[in-house]
C-alpha cells in the first residue's frame, strides 16, 4: 500500500472523531445553559449508547451488502451535518425534541465509527502492524478541534456568555460536511459478500459462550462497571470545571490533555502487555480512573482538576483498549468479531446508558456537592479494580486468532466495532 492512501485513511480517522470531539465536551454546558435538568441531561447523554446497542441493526449491515464502505460513510456523515446545524441554530431547544433528534443521529452516525474502522483494515497492507498509527490520527483530530473550538469561542467572545455553545456545533458541521465529501476519495471498499463468500459469519450469540471462561466473565463484569464511569467525564467534568472558574471556552481545550497520555499509552501498549500482562495492564487503567475520581471526591483545587485529566489517557489506553485486545486474544476466529460486539454492548451499550442515568441522577441528588458526585464513581472505579487484582486471572494462551494472522492477511468480519475516545 503506497504511503497516499494510508495517509487517506488517518486523515479519516482525524475528520471523523474531531465531529465528535468538537462538541461532546460541551454537550452538557450547553445543556445546562439551555435550562435542562441534570436528570434531562443523563437521557440526552444515554442516546448515544442506545443506539450502541442498536447498531448491529444500522447502517453498516448495509454497507456489508449493498453499498461501498466508503460511499456509505459519505451518505451518513452528509445527513450527520444537517442534523447538527438543529442545534447550532437554536432549533429544537425542549428536551423531547432534542432526545429525538440526538438519538436520531446516533442510530445514523454510530455504525460510521465502525465502517471507518472496516475502510482501514481492509485497505492496509498489513492491518495488525499499522492500524494503531492510522486509528492514532483519531485521537490527534479529537485533539485539535478542541484547541479551534476554544479560539472560536474565545475570537468571537462568548467565553463568558453562558448562552449555550452554538460554536461548536457549528464547528462539528462543518467537519461532517468535510468528511462527507473526503471519504468519497477514500479507497475503493466494496461490500465483502460480493468481494469474499467465504468471510465467517458474524456471531454475537456464539460469542456469549465465552463468558463461560471465569476470566473473561470477570472481564466482562469490570468493563461494565468502569464504564458505568466513564460518563460523569464529559456529563459533570465540563460543567464542575467551569463553576471551578474555568471560562466555558477553555472546557474544551482542557479536557484534550487526557489524550496526550492516551497517545503515549497507546504507543507503549503492547509493551506494558507484554511487561505486566492482561492483568496487570487493566489494573493500572483501573487504577487510573480510581485516583482521578478520588481526587476530585477531594475537592481539589482548579490546577490538580483541570491537570488529573491526563490520567483519563492512561485509563482508555491500559483499560478500554487492553480489553479490547484481551478480547481479541480470547476468541476463536470465527468469533473474534462477535466477541468485539459484545464488548461494544457491554462497554459503550449497557454501561455507558446505566451511566448516563446514573450520573444524571446522582447530579440532581447532590444538589451541587461535586465531591459527593464524584465519590459514586470512585467508589465503583475502586471495587473494579479489587476485582480485577483479586480475581482476574487470564490463561496465557494464543488464541485460533494469533494463529491465523502469521498464516492469511486479516480482514475484518464485521463493521460494527466501536472504537471511541
Amino acid at each position: 500500500m503506497n504511503a497516499r492512501n494510508k495517509w487517506r485513511l488517518a486523515s479519516m480517522m482525524g475528520l471523523l472523531y474531531a465531529v465528535q470531539g468538537a462538541w461532546w465536551p460541551l454537550f452538557t454546558v450547553h445543556l445546562r445553559e439551555l435550562g435542562v435538568s441534570g436528570r434531562e441531561r443523563g437521557w440526552l447523554f444515554a442516546t448515544m449508547a442506545i443506539a450502541a446497542i442498536l447498531s448491529p441493526l444500522g447502517f453498516g449491515r448495509i454497507a456489508d451488502r449493498f453499498l461501498p464502505a466508503e460511499r456509505m460513510l459519505a451518505l451518513i456523515y452528509a445527513l450527520g451535518a444537517a442534523m447538527l446545524l438543529l442545534p447550532a441554530l437554536g432549533i429544537a431547544h425542549a428536551f423531547v425534541p432534542m432526545f429525538a433528534l440526538f438519538l436520531a443521529y446516533w442510530l445514523l452516525t454510530v455504525p460510521g465509527l465502525g465502517l471507518s474502522n472496516a475502510i482501514a483494515l481492509r485497505n492496509l497492507d498489513q492491518p495488525r502492524e499499522d492500524f494503531g498509527s492510522v486509528r492514532l490520527w483519531g485521537t490527534v483530530g479529537w485533539m485539535a478541534v478542541g484547541w479551534v473550538v476554544s479560539f472560536v469561542m474565545f475570537a468571537r467572545g462568548s467565553g463568558d456568555s453562558y448562552k449555550g455553545a452554538f460554536e461548536a456545533f457549528w464547528v462539528a458541521a462543518l467537519l461532517s460536511i468535510a468528511l462527507a465529501i473526503f471519504s468519497l476519495f477514500l479507497p475503493r471498499t466494496p461490500p465483502l459478500e460480493i468481494r469474499d463468500n467465504r468471510r465467517p459469519r458474524f456471531d454475537f450469540a456464539g460469542s456469549l459462550s465465552m463468558l463461560k471462561q471465569p476470566a473473561v466473565a470477570i472481564y466482562v463484569v469490570a468493563a461494565l462497571g468502569i464504564n458505568l464511569t466513564n460518563p460523569f467525564v464529559y456529563q459533570v467534568m465540563p460543567s464542575y470545571l467551569n463553576d471551578l472558574g474555568l471560562p466555558r471556552s477553555w472546557i474544551a481545550a482542557s479536557l484534550t490533555l487526557g489524550q496526550i497520555l492516551e497517545i503515549a499509552g497507546l504507543f507503549f501498549l503492547t509493551k506494558l502487555i507484554g511487561r505486566f500482562g492482561f492483568r496487570g495492564t487493566l489494573a493500572i487503567g483501573a487504577l487510573a480512573w480510581t485516583i482521578r475520581f478520588g481526587s476530585l471526591a477531594l475537592g481539589p483545587p482548579i490546577w490538580l482538576a483541570v491537570g488529573g485529566t491526563l490520567l483519563h489517557g492512561v485509563g482508555i489506553a491500559c483499560f478500554t483498549v487492553g480489553g479490547q485486545i484481551y478480547l481479541d486474544r480470547q476468541a476463536p476466529l470465527a468469533r473474534r468479531a462477535g466477541a468485539q460486539a459484545l464488548n461494544v454492548v457491554v462497554t459503550t451499550g449497557i454501561g455507558s446508558l446505566l451511566g448516563n442515568l446514573l450520573a444524571g441522577e446522582i447530579v440532581v441528588r447532590a444538589k451541587g456537592d461535586y465531591r459527593l458526585v464524584f465519590a459514586v464513581p470512585f467508589l465503583v472505579d475502586l471495587a473494579m479494580l479489587g476485582l480485577i487484582v483479586v480475581f482476574f486471572r487470564p490463561e496465557n494462551r494464543r488464541s485460533e486468532t494469533d494463529k491465523t494472522y502469521q498464516t492469511t492477511k486479516f480482514r475484518p468480519f464485521s463493521t460494527e466495532t466501536i472504537t471511541t475516545t
